[in-house]
């Protein structure tokens, strides 16, 4: 059985992982700190994300392997809006994602999971 430490300690170095690697293919990311009911999201691409600002919310699922699209999506989308309104960005500079650890995966192998409307419009 694992901890709830054992979870945060998981959570901790995907996010960590994530920004290292944005900055090793030259994005300038950074971990952003919690900030409670008005989280920012865990890991930031300040420009060039997909011709926006990246608001990235990190997912490591654990050995049930349980993933929540929808409700992960929601939780970047709100997350997103908290860093575009804390910095003074319109929302629609900011583009929410959230990546999911392949578990036994390098980063590398990290699924990246947008909203169709966010990319494309609509």
């Amino acid at each position: 059985m694992t901890s709830r430490k054992s979870h945060k300690v998981r959570g901790a170095t995907f996010e960590t992982d994530i920004k290292d690697w944005f900055r090793a293919h030259g994005y300038d990311a950074e971990r952003l700190a919690r900030t409670g009911a008005k989280d920012e999201g865990d890991v930031a691409i300040r420009a060039d994300f997909l011709g926006n600002i990246g608001v990235i919310e990190a997912k490591a699922p654990g050995q049930s392997g349980r993933i929540d699209l929808s409700g992960w999506a929601k939780e970047a989308q709100t997350e997103a809006t908290n860093y575009a309104q804390a910095r003074g960005f319109q929302r629609e500079e900011v583009l929410a994602a959230v990546v999911i650890k392949a578990r036994g995966k390098s980063i590398a192998d990290a699924y990246l999971v947008l909203r169709l409307g966010d990319v494309f419009g609509g």
